[in-house]
């Protein structure tokens, strides 16, 4: 048994029936080990960012609703308000809560559903609108009238809440 005897066997039988097995081994314990977790992990990650998505847009809108139509009650209707704000309160709020979804659209869309998305952005331009309307109208009336600056203000809630009202109803 010479080295070329050794070395044609090896070619042969070893490398064949050894080392093949033991390099699958080792490619099947790399992908189980770094491979695949990572991916998994990837599509987690995805989730609970489409996740935080659809609950920050609902949750906002659902919380312009709910100020829009406790104030409208409490006002108009002689109910007790359970958003406990008065109109230059929940004017404020649903302002601050329409500019914070404006400033987060672009992080809240880029996780959203294709059909949740175009939700979004139809919200997002039907909310400016009404705010463009109701800051053209801003201010014409008489000087000193204050129940028309009320009911300007009023009815710029209640625009903004039948909308929010539309949007959940749209929303799956």
């Amino acid at each position: 048994m010479n080295l070329n005897n050794v070395f044609q066997f090896s070619i042969q039988y070893l490398i064949p029936f050894l080392g093949l097995p033991l390099l699958g081994v080792i490619v099947g314990a790399w992908l189980t080990n770094s491979f695949f977790p990572f991916r998994l992990k990837r599509r987690e990650w995805r989730w609970e960012k489409e996740l935080w998505a659809k609950e920050r847009f609902f949750e906002t809108v659902a919380r312009i609703n709910f100020i829009s139509k406790h104030y409208l009650k409490g006002e108009c209707d002689d109910h007790f308000s359970m958003s406990s704000l008065d109109m230059v309160e929940a004017d404020k709020e649903i302002l601050r809560l329409i500019k914070e979804l404006h400033a987060e659209g672009h992080k809240i869309k880029l996780y959203l559903k294709k059909s949740d998305a175009q939700i979004f952005e139809q919200y997002l331009t039907d909310s400016q609108n009404g705010y463009d309307c109701a800051k053209e109208s801003w201010g014409q009336w008489h000087q000193g009238d204050e129940i028309a600056e009320i009911q300007h203000t009023e009815g710029s809630i209640a625009w903004q809440g039948k909308l929010a009202k539309k949007v959940l109803e749209k929303f799956d």
